[in-house]
């Protein structure tokens, strides 16, 4: 038994230095948001009331489930912000996006708000989380 022990020692050093480096580096990153938007300028935030003012505001919460309400409906022609409100900071769904809306928001934990465009025509517009799971409607009436 001594023998074998003797020939794998280098081995299971190794490997125990191999889980203890990957569980460091676990614990380091776990809980940091990694996300592209994460403390970076193209979150779009408005921080005070004055920011807000003269919009209508639609808060929709975000979620792992989806967009609640999964159908936003904004007038045409009012000033809108939609604020996307992100409640946790661990969650797949870090970015709404949609084609055509030319959409591209990456959220933080809080308030995310985005501006719709005053000219929009009416009709619906699709919008979905970054990864394309989770998708949502924006209704112009």
């Amino acid at each position: 038994m001594n023998s074998s022990i003797k020939k794998m020692w280098p081995w299971l050093t190794l490997g125990l230095a191999v889980i203890v480096l990957l569980g460091s580096f676990l614990v380091y990153f776990m809980g940091k948001d990694m996300s592209p938007g994460s403390g970076s300028s193209v979150t779009a935030q408005a921080k005070t009331a004055e920011e807000l003012q003269g919009y209508e505001v639609i808060d929709v919460n975000v979620s792992n489930d989806g967009f609640e309400p999964g159908v936003i409906e904004v007038k045409a022609g009012v000033p809108t912000k939609i604020n996307f409100i992100l409640t946790r900071s661990v969650t797949h769904v870090k970015s709404v996006g949609s084609q055509a809306l030319g959409m591209d928001l990456y959220m933080q934990k809080g308030d995310n708000y985005y501006t719709v465009d005053e000219n929009l025509q009416p009709g619906e517009y699709e919008i979905h989380c970054g990864m394309y799971m989770i998708y949502g409607t924006i209704k112009v009436v």
